[in-house]
């Protein structure tokens, strides 16, 4: 049946501050009235460390300033918390949160929804959208529930397949899971579970969990931990408490190895048939090669082997990616160098190092008219003073 659903964002409820236009709508009142907003950590505010970025050039100096501005002092604002959905369904492998009954949508950085990204699934996801009514409001035909699942904890959001977002945000929200007051056989419910998703999951403790993909399912008494970001804030304590526990569980299962005795790893994605692909990948390895740095193919690497050899690594460097957020695994006082292209704006490296006890400089890839340049001279001075710093 196509019914008209409006746009609710749920992030006033972590700051008490509810839109009038809100407040003025009964349905919206009524499907706000289920749900319920408790904190579970207080986050606390950012110190400055200015040995943070390791290189004072022009380029990371307007980075630097840009963490600090925009990020660092955002600490205090993520949301850490959990959302208790009395009455829910969710929709696509997303998992978009909608009140069927009330024609409400949820998103928000609260429940990991950001605006942007939310036109554009709804139009092209395929779950029965029809059209738009207003900026704020659209008719759709749902469907009809093909499961109905009660008191879980909901784990799929936008980025679910991604490696990158699963340690930014699953691992952060698992681990804050510990603080909610879950019912006595509560189940955390998945879509598909790859082998590296399961060894986090084990990471974390998570043991009790279900794994499903339908377009729509109703739950009652679903509860979910909030999105764990705001903008490039990376809360804490909670970040800190996530990434020291994984850094810690691999640690313990690679205890007995035997160092592998490479101090210098590149990580390429010459092998990674992706987005922002660089031409010329072979010369820059043959550099890298030359400048004493093992090629490192992450993606050809469980994830324990992938800690074993970030956590013997001294100086690590990267094109800007998902490959490069490993870091947070390796022991504290590596030097990070990301390659960035200039169209490319990503503090989160920032942000894994600053909590995680690591320094960092980037180096800015140009584009030109054939694509993104590789100035390897560039390249090359940018590394050898890495390697300055990390000695």
């Amino acid at each position: 049946m196509i019914k008209e659903y409006k746009i609710v964002a749920l992030d006033h409820l972590v700051s008490g501050e509810m839109p009038q236009a809100y407040r003025d709508d009964p349905a919206i009142i009524k499907a706000l009235a289920r749900v319920i907003y408790r904190p579970l950590l207080r986050n606390w505010l950012q110190q400055r460390d200015e040995t943070l970025f390791c290189l004072d050039d022009p380029y990371n100096a307007r980075l630097a300033q840009g963490y600090w501005d925009m990020a660092g002092q955002a600490h205090a604002i993520a949301p850490c918390g959990e959302l208790h959905f009395e009455h829910i369904w969710c929709l696509g492998r997303d998992g978009l949160r909608v009140d069927i009954e009330n024609g409400v949508v949820f998103i928000g950085h609260t429940v990991n929804w950001g605006r942007e990204y939310f036109d554009w699934w709804i139009d092209y996801s395929q779950v029965g959208f029809v059209e738009w009514v207003s900026a704020d409001a659209f008719r759709a035909d749902f469907g009809e529930p093909e499961r109905r699942d009660d008191n879980i904890v909901m784990m799929k959001y936008p980025g679910y397949g991604i490696f990158g977002h699963w340690l930014l945000d699953f691992v952060p929200q698992l681990t804050a899971s510990r603080y909610m007051e879950l019912p006595e056989g509560t189940k955390f419910v998945f879509d598909h579970l790859t082998d590296w998703m399961k060894d986090l999951l084990d990471a974390v403790g998570i043991t009790a969990v279900d794994s499903y993909s339908h377009r729509l399912t109703e739950h009652v008494n679903l509860r979910m931990p909030t999105g764990m970001k705001n903008g490039y804030a990376l809360g804490q304590p909670i970040n800190a408490l996530a990434w020291s526990g994984l850094r810690a569980h691999f640690n313990h299962l690679n205890s007995t190895r035997a160092p592998t005795g490479l101090e210098r790893l590149f990580v390429s994605r010459s092998k990674w048939a992706g987005q922002r692909s660089l031409a010329n990948y072979k010369a820059l390895e043959r550099l890298m090669a030359s400048l004493g740095f093992t090629i490192f193919h992450p993606e050809q690497y469980s994830l324990q082997d992938q800690a074993h050899y970030f956590s013997q690594a001294k100086i690590i460097l990267g094109e800007d990616g998902s490959g490069l957020h490993t870091i947070m695994l390796a022991d504290p006082g590596v030097v990070l160098g990301v390659l960035m292209q200039e169209d490319r704006y990503n503090l989160w490296h920032a942000g894994i190092c600053h909590t995680m006890g690591h320094r960092l400089a980037y180096h800015e890839l140009k584009l030109g008219a054939q694509g993104v340049e590789i100035n390897l001279d560039a390249i090359g001075t940018f590394t050898q003073a890495l390697i300055a710093q990390a000695r």
